[in-house]
């Protein structure tokens, strides 16, 4: 399936995924994950507006199944942010170096220290499905 890049389509909030719904759109976002550009899909940038995301990095293979962050800790500037939607940009972003995540109604938690770009991954992700997109997360220089 083609990456939607059209901002206003990807400003939509995503709705829970059911269960019976889950392994088809993974293989849908699979099918659609270019692994040379990217280790992070969401349905909602295929056109799936459900809270469903997939992360692929080396042997880490995650899914995000109605996925919230409960708790974050530890705001930074992350250099360099991309995203498959908004091809040929990249920007520094605010993320969290530490997170504690509920998916598929368990709880986990994140460290950039020891989980390092999976952390901001499952960050960037999760905006997706709530309508929110990079550049909504900017850094921007305090006077």
């Amino acid at each position: 399936m083609k990456i939607i890049t059209d901002l206003k389509l990807l400003r939509q909030k995503s709705v829970e995924v059911i269960p019976e719904e889950v392994q088809n759109i993974i293989k849908k976002l699979e099918d659609s994950l270019d692994l040379d550009r990217g280790i992070g899909l969401s349905g909602i940038q295929i056109g799936i507006l459900k809270k469903i995301s997939i992360i692929r990095y080396n042997d880490i293979k995650l899914n995000l199944i109605n996925a919230k962050i409960i708790r974050k800790f530890d705001k930074f500037r992350f250099k360099q942010e991309r995203c498959l939607s908004i091809p040929g940009i990249s920007i520094d972003t605010i993320r969290y170096k530490q997170i504690i995540v509920e998916n598929n109604k368990k709880q986990y938690e994140f460290d950039i220290n020891t989980d390092g770009i999976i952390c901001i991954v499952i960050q960037h992700e999760i905006d997706h499905t709530n309508g929110l997109l990079m550049i909504d997360r900017k850094w921007r220089k305090r006077k």
